[in-house]
């Protein structure tokens, strides 16, 4: 009986370098590049930037079977899919290759206004997951999909009651905002701020109309050189004040971005 357990033992000494070697093969190596998205969600649509980036010194080429790139799936808190990129869209049965230089990086842009089909969907979390639909990288199977997707969770407000359609034109300072209003008392504000610092104060809107009619508006802002943010976001709030002088119903519109010069 002694001889057989040791010689047990000493098979899984034997052994035991072969299974370490084992784990060994199936640990990933760092990837080379790095892909991710960035939801942002407005009042009134969400947006995604979609960022691939070549983290290593030498070019990188995906390769794709279709023209398209990359999937966008958003799903309810239920698991049930409200939103997908590719839906109703035709891609080119094609294969097709992106190169991406050392340390070189490619952004997307999509966005979604919040509805299936007719209608919106209700306030609350949302998953939103993205792909890259690269089959290979360098002329090698990406057998790991999971090196190319990217997971992020999103807020999803509830529809305004008073603001809607709200777009801004400008830049540098001189900016013009349309959009439709129904305040309940026929008027609304708006302050405009860098995120630090409060740079126009406090400014009423008056309307022809009350709720429940939807009245066009435009505002224009003029703001000197000398304010506008070196490193930031300018941005307009839109917002009521309830009888007792609360604010309500706020509407933050993005008017510029600004990044520092290199």
């Amino acid at each position: 009986m002694k001889k057989i357990s040791l010689l047990i033992i000493l098979l899984l000494i034997a052994v035991a370098p072969a299974l370490a070697i084992g784990e060994e093969k199936q640990t990933p190596e760092q990837s080379e590049f790095s892909f991710y998205i960035d939801p942002l969600a407005g009042p009134e649509h969400a947006e995604f930037e979609l960022t691939l980036q070549n983290l290593g010194e030498e070019s990188l080429v995906f390769e794709f079977p279709t023209s398209q790139k990359y999937e966008i799936i958003v799903k309810d808190d239920q698991k049930n899919t409200v939103y997908q990129f590719s839906e109703g869209k035709a891609f080119a049965q094609a294969f097709e290759k992106l190169k991406l230089k050392p340390h070189e990086s490619i952004k997307w842009r999509e966005s979604w206004d919040y509805k299936k089909g007719e209608s919106r969907v209700k306030e609350g979390e949302y998953t939103v997951t993205a792909q890259v639909k690269a089959i290979s990288v360098n002329g090698k199977a990406v057998m790991d999909k999971q090196q190319l997707t990217d997971k992020k969770q999103m807020y999803i407000p509830g529809e305004n009651p008073v603001f809607k359609g709200i777009h801004p034109e400008g830049s540098k300072g001189s900016y013009k905002i349309f959009g439709e209003a129904r305040p309940i008392d026929g008027k609304f504000f708006y302050t405009v701020e860098d995120g630090h610092n409060e740079l126009i104060a406090e400014t009423e809107i008056v309307q022809h109309s009350k709720y429940p009619a939807w009245t066009p508006f435009t505002i224009e802002i003029t703001l000197p050189e000398s304010k506008l943010p070196k490193n930031g976001s300018l941005i307009l709030n839109l917002y009521e004040r309830s009888k007792e002088g609360e604010i309500i119903h706020t509407y933050p519109v993005l008017l510029e971005r600004f990044v520092p010069r290199k």
